[in-house]
């Protein structure tokens, strides 16, 4: 593979208290190279949220965001400065932002107070208590709908609809296979050639955990599942048992993950791989997606974490795994329907005598469908 950079890390800029480079987000679309040319930004201060207040305009339509919660972010994000002449690097720090438009606006005109305007201001000067109660509750309640229809023409006249995202797009596996997926060397003729394990872990971070693998085979660790303890009966045999044991622990700390409560997970500074910090950050980052209140496992992060597993699980069992017996690892959070549709798709096959039990072999099957068609209701 070319490299595509080479140099020496000469200064690290982090200054926590000045104003950093920042990476916007909008979160209704994307900005255009020619609509940065009239866009103009500023930044201040909210002294009602005691933050500061990101504003950007087109002219048009007003963007604004608040300053993002660092207490969320499992790493910082860093800007590569690099000078091509001496191959010197600089990293500076820098932060993302999020903006939104603002669709709302206050107009107040005391020259064209309505009727009913009038009589409200009159019944909170001198009505009852009541009176008073019941027309601060209408008056909150009301919005200005000319305002507000407005604000939503002018937001929706910039936006450009392309007609192919309009059209309803069925690919097979589209869901996994361009998502979850690794790459499957369908033309392999050995079946070793079917999946490479640096496209779910680099090898550079599976090697943390090389020495943690050598003690494992030789002391077996208490509380472990069915699963694991099955399988590390099965490796110590193995001319390659130090790598396999490495991709089993691998698979523990990824069920740990999808075992630990959301509310948990959100924590900063949880520990799911207690052998490896780059594993277990690794890990966070590639089975969760970062949000406004923390880290969020989605459905479709917990089908990638899972067909992760199983595709390891064949790859240090001679390419056969019992599904029951994975499911032992994941606490029961998953079905062991769930485990068969995800190991169908990465072209297992279930053994005819023991439909809960799969292999790996060649030739593949046919690439199974993601797409399934809804049931029909019962006329």
């Amino acid at each position: 593979m070319k490299r595509l950079l080479e140099g020496v890390i000469d200064e690290v800029i982090i200054q926590p208290k000045t104003v950093k480079p920042m990476i916007v987000n909008f979160q209704n679309g994307e900005l255009k190279d020619e609509a940065t040319e009239t866009m103009s930004c500023g930044l201040f201060y909210d002294k009602q949220k005691e933050k500061k207040l990101l504003a950007l305009s087109n002219g048009q339509i007003v963007y604004k965001g608040y300053t993002p919660d660092n207490k969320q972010q499992f790493m910082q994000t860093m800007l590569v400065l690099h000078n091509k002449k001496t191959g010197k690097i600089r990293l500076v720090q820098a932060e993302r932002w999020s903006v939104s438009p603002v669709l709302h606006k206050q107009v107040i005109d005391n020259n064209k107070n309505t009727d009913a305007d009038r009589i409200a201001l009159l019944n909170k000067q001198f009505g009852s208590k009541k009176v008073k109660r019941k027309t601060e509750q209408f008056e909150r309640m009301k919005i200005n709908v000319n305002a507000v229809k407005d604000d939503l023409e002018k937001t929706v006249s910039n936006i450009e609809i392309n007609k192919e995202d309009l059209e309803t797009q069925i690919i097979d596996n589209d869901y996994v296979t361009n998502i979850h997926l690794p790459q499957c060397n369908r033309d392999a003729t050995n079946i070793k050639d079917v999946y490479n394990i640096n496209d779910i872990i680099p090898e550079n971070k599976l090697e943390t955990l090389n020495e943690t693998a050598k003690e494992t085979i030789n002391r077996v660790p208490e509380g472990k599942s069915k699963f694991f303890t099955h399988a590390l009966r099965f490796l110590k045999s193995d001319p390659d048992n130090i790598k396999k044991v490495a991709l089993l622990l691998y698979i523990e700390a990824v069920a740990k993950w999808l075992n630990m409560p959301i509310k948990d997970a959100k924590k900063r500074g949880i520990n799911i791989c207690p052998y490896s910090e780059e594993v277990n950050s690794y890990i966070i980052e590639t089975y969760s997606i970062q949000s406004y209140s923390g880290r969020l496992r989605p459905a479709s992060m917990k089908d990638k974490a899972i067909i992760h597993c199983i595709i390891l699980g064949l790859i240090i069992s001679d390419f056969v795994i019992d599904l029951e017996l994975l499911a032992t690892m994941l606490h029961n959070r998953i079905g062991i329907r769930k485990l068969i549709d995800l190991a169908k798709i990465i072209a297992a096959v279930p053994n005819k005598n023991d439909k809960k039990t799969f292999t790996l072999r060649l030739p593949l099957p046919e690439q199974v469908a993601m797409v399934k068609k809804g049931k029909k209701k019962r006329s």
